[in-house]
């Protein structure tokens, strides 16, 4: 895995203003032959791309282009884009996708560029080399892809023997490509990446913590447009957990839940670290919609794995800034451009932060049990002036500090009291006084003088803080009657006495010292005031949201049904065989149809051919159908004009069966605003023929209804998709040709006669999911590569939290948010399988690779890369 940079070469060929080098090293020469492989398998899948080959190839070359261009940076074009290029639903392609297409682009381009020298630069030292791997890590990497390689062998032997489809389902052979294919993805690029490091460390480095950046932002825009268009932003009672644009969970599944807790450590680590105020803003706005984001996955797995997840990254990230703090100024060899590290935080300061957050959690809780949103308001003011006190408070002494505190205490309670006597006499006077306080508090504030001692100044701070903080009980008090006013008043003598404590003893107050005031002062609280209304929204959350608090007492029922189905499916495997290599990649849906029980025999579609034309064959689950578990193969449509619509089939069925079709608004697995019909269809057969021949084909003409103007506001879309399902258990019937007019003659489906095979066709299982996932990842593992697979997984697991916690890259500056992805990556894996997911499989694994070889460099230290 090692990479030699660019050398000195004969012969430049002149290409405008480029200048490319023939190949003059082995690794160069391989490097070409590399590009080329790629570029002639991206080519290739590009052109047979369902929407639109020409379209494909065109965008594919771009990307070649850009990658050749930047072929450092290519982690930056590989990940920014990743939650957003998944087109299954409008092009029918499950086992290849754009993501192949965007690795064999970026591949293609970069190794050109490597071979042939553009932009080419000098070999950086090796000491100064980003990604290092030793021969023993080589092993392991080549171990698992081996065994990854062997468990797609397996599968397709399981499957019957390998046929190659561009549209096969889970139950084909090609889906052991689909479920093994994200590894091999990555090591790809391996390579590559190596080579860049090398050349740039600290370019690419900068360029993978954008690219993962840039993808948490496009991944949690998805996410807030899906529940504008479908639910709402602030709708946490209705049942709808939001699915962004990861078509994966089309049966399910967690791959946005893995994507979050992936990504989201790399922009919470860039906004700890950026000193660019521009760059801040962006980041913290990013942080707020991934918030967002994963509050409305209601997804009881990244709740537990974001705290444990970021807690080690924390310590880490304060681990390596002792380290630098301890070598000293001159020993730091900090990159000049990137700034100085900040002085890691006293223990008693840790301690008051670790208080006040405690307090503001408990008093959330409390003040929106009884004052609801309206106290929970009031509440968000007295900690945002708390956090705003201005340093001056500690310059008197402790004595004149003392003073201030029980003076401002009676004068507040004094205060306090004729509030509350007139909130009772004048109505909406709680709101206006509180108002007031606000006002108060903040004048006061703009009246700071820093530097001076002034007594005086203190007791008025502390009056009108404590008068703010009766204000808030006054508040609850009159929104929530005696409940809201004595949980408010608990709450307020807890942050009453984290204030005071902080007051006379000045080690606890978190926001104390020089590197709190100013530019940075004002960049740590505005970090403060996010988590506060993170706080807040979880509360609100938790307290207001009732599908959330339905989700949360069924912990124990899901868990007893997650238990079950993993017992189930490792009943799946059968021999020694089968449990030390597994039974192959993608074969857990077929073997659970096969093997499993009556709820696991789901439906599923195959295309045939008869007298040769194509024919769908949709078959109805054997388990108990209703409205959400049946089985649906859709299209994406236009949204049709307002009126009739009509819908031509032509089809045939051995017996009788209910089938369903259905125009709806739906992003993936949650209709809405269906119009549709039910239709019965019976066999149409000639007397002599069998019981049981398919009979022949029937074509009929169904009313869908007046369909209403569809498709949501301009500023949220909503997708409209037609679907047809079998609502009759067991039932198969045979679509040959289907077209859907709408009430202006439009025809809405494309390639209704499956000639393109399953182009622009997609399917869903809405709500029955067990049946598809093996539903924890390492069990997953197991399952397709046997305890082999495991133990090489596990062992290149370990040994990237060891190397990057303890050992070699543990000073790099991407080192703990690398820790923290993979930890949560393995908590939210132990509820779901994700790696069944490729484009989360392939984050992943990339992250592991990288883990593996990542390296700080001599000197480095923290040095951000933000």
């Amino acid at each position: 895995m090692s990479a030699v940079g660019t050398a000195p070469a004969a012969g430049p060929l002149g290409l405008g203003a480029l200048q490319l080098r023939l190949p003059t090293t082995r690794l160069q020469w391989l490097g070409l032959a590399a590009g080329l492989g790629l570029g002639a398998t991206g080519a290739e899948l590009a052109w047979h791309h369902p929407l639109s080959g020409a379209l494909a190839l065109a965008a594919w070359g771009a990307c070649v282009l850009l990658a050749a261009l930047l072929w450092v940076k290519t982690p930056l074009l590989v990940f920014a884009p990743l939650p957003l290029i998944g087109l299954a639903p409008w092009s029918g392609w499950i086992t290849f996708e754009e993501l192949d297409l965007l690795v064999t682009a970026c591949g293609c381009g970069g190794y050109l560029a490597y071979a042939l020298q553009l932009n080419a630069r000098d070999r950086a030292p090796a000491w100064r080399h980003g990604l290092v791997y030793s021969p023993a890590v080589v092993l392991l990497i080549l171990a698992l892809a081996l065994s990854a390689a062997w468990s797609v062998k397996r599968g397709f032997a399981d499957a019957g023997g390998f046929q190659f489809g561009w549209f096969h389902g889970y139950h084909e052979p090609m889906n052991a490509v689909r479920n093994a294919k994200a590894i091999f993805l990555v090591l790809a690029l391996l390579p590559l990446w190596t080579a860049a490091a090398a050349a740039r460390p600290r370019g690419f480095s900068r360029g993978l913590l954008l690219g993962l950046v840039l993808a948490l932002a496009g991944g949690c825009a998805a996410a807030l447009w899906e529940r504008m268009a479908y639910t709402g932003l602030l709708d946490f009672s209705t049942d709808y957990r939001t699915t962004a644009l990861f078509w994966e969970m089309h049966v399910g599944g967690a791959a946005l839940d893995g994507f979050l807790v992936m990504t989201l450590p790399f922009a919470l680590l860039a906004l700890l670290r950026t000193r660019s105020p521009w760059r801040f803003g962006i980041g913290l706005a990013v942080a707020l919609l991934a918030a967002y984001a994963v509050l409305t996955t209601f997804s009881r797995g990244v709740y537990l794995a974001l705290p444990l997840a970021l807690l080690p990254m924390v310590l880490l990230a304060d681990a390596q800034r002792r380290r630098v703090a301890a070598s000293g100024p001159e020993s730091s060899g900090l990159d000049s451009t990137l700034g100085a590290v900040d002085a890691p935080l006293p223990r008693l300061a840790k301690l008051g932060a670790l208080a006040m957050a405690g307090a503001f959690a408990l008093a959330a809780v409390l003040v929106f049990g009884g004052g609801g949103y309206r106290g929970l308001m009031a509440l968000l003011f007295v900690m945002l002036v708390l956090l705003a006190m201005p340093a001056s408070l500690w310059l008197p002494g402790f004595s004149q500090r003392l003073t201030a505190l029980l003076m401002g205490g009676v004068l507040a309670l004094l205060l306090g009291g004729a509030s509350w006597a007139l909130s009772m006499a004048v109505p909406k006077a709680a709101y206006v006084l509180n108002f007031i306080a606000l006002l108060c508090c903040a004048g006061l504030r703009l009246r700071d003088a820093p530097g001076r001692s002034r007594p005086v100044y203190v007791l008025l701070v502390t009056t009108a803080w404590f008068w703010l903080l009766s204000t808030m009980v006054i508040v609850a008090d009159y929104w929530g009657g005696t409940t809201g006013r004595w949980t408010a008043f608990a709450a307020g003598l807890a942050l009453a006495g984290v204030f005071a404590a902080m007051l006379l003893e000045q080690r606890l107050w978190p926001l104390q010292g020089a590197s709190n005031t100013g530019v940075a002062g004002w960049r740590k609280r505005a970090l403060l005031v996010a988590g506060l209304l993170l706080v807040m929204a979880v509360v609100a959350l938790a307290g207001g949201g009732g599908y959330l608090r339905d989700r949360l007492a069924s912990w124990k029922e899901d868990g007893q049904t997650r238990l079950t189905h993993w017992h189930d499916g490792l009943h799946l495997l059968h021999g020694a065989e089968q449990w030390l290599l597994g039974k192959g990649s993608g074969r857990f849906v077929a073997s659970n149809f096969y093997e499993g029980p009556t709820e696991a025999q789901v439906g599923d579609y195959r295309l045939r051919t008869d007298e040769g034309e194509a024919f769908l064959a949709l078959t109805g689950g054997r388990h108990m159908l209703g409205r959400g578990e049946q089985f649906r193969v859709s299209q994406r449509i236009a949204v049709p004009a307002p009126g009739p619509v009509t819908l031509r089939l032509t089809s045939r069925t051995a017996s009788d069966a209910n089938l369903i079709l259905q125009i709806c608004e739906k992003n993936l697995i949650y209709p809405d605003h269906c119009h549709g019909t039910e239709q019965t269809l019976k066999p149409l057969r000639d007397a002599s023929a069998p019981a049981d021949s398919p009979g022949r084909w029937v074509t009929q003409q169904f009313d869908l209804g007046t369909v209403p103007a569809l498709g949501g506001d301009w500023w949220a879309p909503r997708f409209v998709t037609f679907s047809m399902a079998l609502n009759t258990r067991g039932a198969r019937v045979d679509v040959s040709r289907i077209a859907i007019h709408d009430s202006q003659g439009r025809a809405l489906l494309v390639n209704g006669d499956f000639n393109r095979e399953m182009a622009h066709w997609f399917f869903s299982s809405d709500r029955h999911h067990m049946p598809w996932h093996m539903k924890n990842a390492a069990l997953h593992v197991l399952f397709e590569q046997g305890l082999v697979g495991v133990a090489l997984l596990g062992a290149a697991f370990v040994l990237v939290l060891a190397r990057l916690s303890f050992g070699r890259g543990r000073d790099h500056p991407l080192a703990p948010a690398f820790v923290a992805a993979l930890i949560g990556f393995a908590t939210v894996g132990s509820f779901d399988s994700l790696l069944d997911a490729p484009r989360i499989g392939f984050l992943f694994f990339a992250l592991l690779m990288l883990g593996l070889g990542l390296r700080a460099l001599p000197g480095e230290g923290v040095a951000r890369v933000a």
